[in-house]
């Protein structure tokens, strides 16, 4: 048996018959050989104190350059220095943090095991290690090096983060959130532990938790961007636009190589319905890393929502094709290839029938389904009216009418059903339309009917503060919107109605 602190055995050394010791060492052999290669031809080509000198310049070098999230650029000299000084413990730790910063992760692979070979006590290199293997989906292989990390020094934040998001990469979320705390609780200025748990949040639609977490990672590290990065999105999700924009900026202003913080940039803006912003801020992405999955992915449902299939195609097949491409990420890009393909059959099927005049009512339906699906609610609310729908599809009108921006038919629709049907939803819609329209007197009636059918409809609740608001009452709005946080505590709406009464507060008051 192994003693209780030695590394599991990885998977490559279990297929052979090797012990692990020497199965490790062959592991390593060619990798070395190589090395050891440039090494000599370094050696002949001046002194040793010379080489000595040139390694420890380019670590700084390649540290410099992985310090700025410049992965790419901090990769040569860090392979240079490490075949120049073979024991050279940081030239192969950081040479690994750098190729997984560039996705190249089996490659980490290798250098984080001669970095273990050379200090196998390391804390952050076993960690590190296990973020390699995670990264590629492989928790079995990841969580020996947090486990490790943990037992040479107990309740270590960083193991305990990586432990946490093997759990969730495992479906474990309770898990997952108890060894986050544990890691919080080791330490609270890890800004990580914050990002990682507010990401799960954020995941799972959380997005008030997701934000306090968010805003507490970049508050004890103002200049972590995968932080900064997270919150963007947690704002843009919340409908905080500015919020989101001016978060993402400050990403890119510190990391302006890392193509993340420019993917998160574009899926901002394309959540906002800036597509030719969202396009641009893709394809920066993809300037830095011509592979980013979530670029191409991005620039495919700008595709989609165009209707332009084969090029919305041909970025996932790019994506795809990519040797970096990591299991998670292949998952969701496969998904994605399947439903636009499923819809490029679709719409080829309806707009055959709609171009030979054959197309019955329910062909136009779907069809103005699937252009609502690309965010083109005028030509879905034509298509919609000219089957004189009825019932529910009646009401989806009304919803086309709203999105398209035509508030004036949206009300006349709203205000016609929910004098037949006296539901809630119906009222608050005519209320929300007549807002847009600039009555706020009547949206504020509106709103009132609707609670006068359910007390507790949280539109109703919100928007009425938001009348009432606008009409100047800013006590009663003050009023609603306390009401409106007792009942519901949490969510994204919950998270702005807060956001409101501390700029009311003082005026609230009088």
């Amino acid at each position: 048996p192994f003693p209780p602190n030695a590394p599991r055995i990885p998977r490559w050394a279990k297929k052979g018959t090797v012990p692990y010791p020497l199965a490790m060492r062959r592991r390593t052999f060619g990798f070395t050989l190589l090395i050891a290669a440039f090494a000599a031809t370094a050696v002949h080509a001046g002194k040793a104190g010379e080489v000595r000198k040139d390694a420890f310049r380019l670590v700084n070098e390649g540290v410099s350059a992985y310090n700025r999230a410049d992965y790419k650029a901090a990769i040569p000299p860090l392979q240079k220095a490490a075949a120049m000084s073979l024991n050279s413990f940081p030239a192969h730790h950081y040479l690994g943090l750098a190729l997984a910063g560039d996705r190249r992760y089996a490659e980490a692979v290798d250098a984080y095991t001669i970095a273990l070979d050379l200090e196998p006590d390391h804390l952050q290199a076993n960690v590190s290690m296990g973020d390699a293997w995670l990264a590629q989906g492989d928790t079995d292989e990841a969580q020996p090096y947090y486990v490790r990390a943990g037992k040479l020094r107990p309740e270590y934040a960083a193991a305990l983060d990586g432990l946490a998001r093997v759990a969730e990469a495992q479906a474990m979320d309770d898990k997952a959130i108890a060894l986050f705390g544990r890691a919080l609780a080791s330490d609270k200025g890890f800004a990580p532990a914050y990002t990682h748990l507010g990401d799960l949040y954020l995941r799972t639609g959380k997005l008030d938790e997701a934000v306090k977490l968010l805003v507490e990672a970049v508050s004890v590290r103002p200049d972590f961007g995968p932080g900064l990065d997270r919150l963007a999105s947690a704002y843009g999700r919340l409908g905080f636009a500015n919020e989101a924009v001016a978060t993402i900026r400050k990403a890119i202003e510190l990391e302006p190589k890392d193509p993340k913080h420019r993917v998160t940039m574009g899926e901002v803006l394309l959540g906002m319905g800036v597509v030719a912003g969202a396009e641009a801020s893709f394809q920066a992405a993809l300037a830095l890393d011509a592979g980013d999955p979530k670029a191409r992915a991005g620039l495919a449902e700008i595709g989609r929502r165009r209707g332009d299939y084969p090029a919305a195609l041909e970025q996932i097949a790019t994506a795809l094709a990519d040797p970096r491409l990591d299991r998670r990420n292949r998952e969701a890009l496969t998904k994605q290839r399947a439903e636009i393909e499923a819809e490029r059959d679709r719409a080829a099927t309806l707009t055959a029938a709609i171009a030979s005049g054959n197309a019955s009512a329910a062909d136009r339906a779907a069809f103005s389904a699937l252009e609502a699906s690309r965010g083109r609610f005028d030509l879905a609310a034509e298509l919609l009216a000219s089957t004189n729908p009825e019932g529910p599809d009646r009401e989806r009108l009304a919803f086309y009418h709203f999105r398209a921006g035509r508030f004036r038919d949206a009300h006349a629709l709203y205000a016609e059903l929910a004098a037949a049907q006296p539901r809630a939803e119906l009222a608050v819609n005519d209320g929300a339309s007549l807002a847009r329209l600039g009555d706020h007197e009547k949206a504020k009636a509106a709103f009132l009917r609707a609670l006068a059918i359910d007390p507790n409809q949280p539109l109703a609740k919100l928007y009425l503060g938001n009348a009432q608001l606008r009409l100047g009452d800013t006590a009663g709005a003050a009023s609603t919107y306390r009401a409106f946080l007792q009942a519901f505590p949490t969510g994204a709406s919950a998270e702005q109605v807060r956001r409101v009464l501390a700029e009311l507060a003082p005026e609230a008051k009088r």
